[in-house]
């Protein structure tokens, strides 16, 4: 991305001139084999498109095996697509199938008694997702009564109301059912006060709310809206199905909720990550095409089409991503523009409340980019609302000059990624300089394979940057073996809420033929969150 030629503070946009899209469908075998062996000039290429500086940049810099193995990887994503859209329908569908009759035993004795249970509805509120059918835990994990880890929860718990904490004794803990009353100058806490006792009504971390919403948001939209409404006893706003017209269809989804329906304290966004059988979306994540797109520097073109680019060859990022809404054809919202519409009237109607944006894998991506256009188009009234943005498993988005861009403009402490183990999405796209310089931003939150972390500020990577390093190939097959022995043991330790299935289990025994695989899935981050302990790095 030629990052350092082209710093930041770069006069003006320069979306024509800067850009670098390889069109991974025109890519034949035969060209991969002359990236390798003839090193032709990646410009040179009839499926790579170059804008005027960035070919100027390159000269006869050839495409390094990084960039082969992209497009050989591609080529198969691309290949896979269709059969394992079948597959995946097949699987997920046996899978509820047996789950909603209680198992194969509970099946025989529906049909005895005419009650069988045929998972044909994909939007029902009781139907999963292969996510959920791996990870079907729902409830919210309240900190403990005493205050919990260091675990940066979103404010101190031991807030005063009008100097009443401080003339009382000890708090009283409750939990209960009706989370409306309280008060929302602390977010994600619910409190009141009884006969001049504080109580609080449940607390939880930022880490537990963002890595359960961007869990459950892989889930079908009644599904979601039952567990935020029923089972956290939060406000549901909304889910959004949004339209990619690069694509052609509906790519992005996203849902929003509020901690109350009135006087909410947080309003919290999800986007939808990296399901296990699109292949579109595994192809999109390890995509090597960026757009310059001005002083934002240099951003993954895949990503920002699934938030609503509007050109891939306009003359400056204002066009690219105007600041004003785009008319939409009805059904095909845009998702930065329409979230973008949600928020601001959430936070309108909600005065006290703040932002928080998360997602896993490539959810994490779009909540990594959202704040950054928010900070492109001057929206300072979300923005300075802005609380946190904690990304689970995220894939690089950017190169150097966006990260700093993301520094200087959107004001949180420090955006955090939170990364399990060797899971092999947040080491795509590959960084292969000068083709494609993708870096990591914000505080990455590494933890190993007993959940033990570690903070790596100034956007430091994680081991094992390129994934294919054959320095780590024995910690990486050895980790998988681990990861396998502990899920399925893990519970003996910790209880029953860490028990888990068949369909767990096997996910993790594919690890052993990908290491890092299944160090992707939610499961771990849930446990990383739940059970973690952080030292500095």
């Amino acid at each position: 991305m030629m990052a350092a030629a082209h710093p930041v503070a770069a006069a003006g946009p320069k979306m024509g001139a800067e850009k670098l899209i390889i069109r991974s469908e025109k890519v034949r075998f035969v060209d991969i084999l002359s990236m390798l062996f003839l090193r032709r000039p990646i410009t040179s290429y009839p499926f790579v498109e170059a804008g005027d500086q960035t070919a100027a940049d390159f000269g006869s810099t050839p495409g390094d095996w990084f960039v082969a193995l992209t497009q050989l990887i591609q080529k198969a994503l691309d290949a896979a697509y269709y059969p394992a859209l079948m597959i995946g329908a097949v699987v997920e569908f046996l899978l509820n199938f047996v789950a909603l009759n209680n198992g194969i035993l509970g099946i025989f004795l529906n049909i005895f008694r005419c009650k069988l249970v045929i998972p044909l509805n994909r939007e029902a509120p009781n139907f999963r997702s292969m996510i959920a059918l791996i990870d079907g835990r729902t409830e919210l994990k309240p900190l403990p009564a005493n205050g919990g880890p260091e675990d940066r929860r979103l404010q101190v718990v031991g807030v005063s109301g009008a100097g009443k904490a401080s003339t009382v004794g000890e708090d009283y803990y409750v939990d209960v059912e009706n989370g409306e009353c309280g008060s929302a100058s602390v977010p994600l806490i619910q409190q009141q006060y009884v006969n001049g006792r504080l109580i609080r009504l449940r607390t939880f971390s930022i880490f537990e709310v963002t890595i359960m919403a961007a869990k459950i948001a892989y889930e079908n939209a009644a599904y979601i809206e039952n567990v935020v409404k029923n089972v956290w006893k939060f406000n549901f706003v909304g889910y959004y199905n949004c339209w990619n017209k690069f694509v052609g269809d509906h790519t992005t989804q996203a849902f929003v909720m509020t901690d109350k329906p009135s006087d909410a304290s947080v309003v919290v966004v999800s986007f939808r990550g990296t399901e296990p059988f699109n292949m579109r979306d595994w192809s999109t994540d390890v995509n090597l095409s960026w757009l310059g797109m001005g002083t934002m520097g240099h951003v993954h073109v895949g990503f920002l089409k699934a938030l609503g680019l509007q050109e891939e060859d306009g003359k400056d990022a204002n066009r690219a991503f105007p600041k004003s809404a785009p008319n939409a054809a009805a059904g095909k919202p845009l998702a930065y523009y329409k979230l973008r519409e949600v928020i601001k009237e959430q936070l309108k109607k909600h005065p006290n409340a703040g932002l928080v944006v998360t997602g896993h894998s490539l959810g994490g991506a779009l909540a990594a980019i959202f704040p950054a256009l928010l900070a492109l188009h001057g929206e300072r009234d979300v923005l300075d609302r802005l609380l946190s943005v904690v990304t689970y498993g995220q894939p690089r988005v950017g190169d150097a000059p966006f990260a700093a861009f993301v520094r200087a403009n959107v004001p949180v402490e420090a955006p955090l990624r939170v990364v399990y183990r060797y899971d092999v999405v947040p080491r795509v796209p590959f960084d292969a300089p000068p083709v494609a310089e993708y870096v990591h931003g914000g505080t990455c939150v590494y933890f190993d394979g007993w959940y033990k972390g570690s903070a790596i500020a100034k956007g430091g990577d994680v081991p094992n940057p390129n994934y294919f390093d054959p320095r780590y190939l024995l910690s990486k097959y050895g980790n998988a073996w681990g990861d396998l022995f502990k899920g399925a043991f893990l519970w003996t330790k910790e209880g029953k809420d860490y028990r888990e299935g068949a369909v767990s289990l096997l996910y993790r025994a594919v690890g052993l033929l990908v290491p890092g695989l299944a160090s992707h899935s939610p499961r771990d981050y849930v446990n990383a969150v739940r059970l973690g302990s952080m030292t500095e790095a």
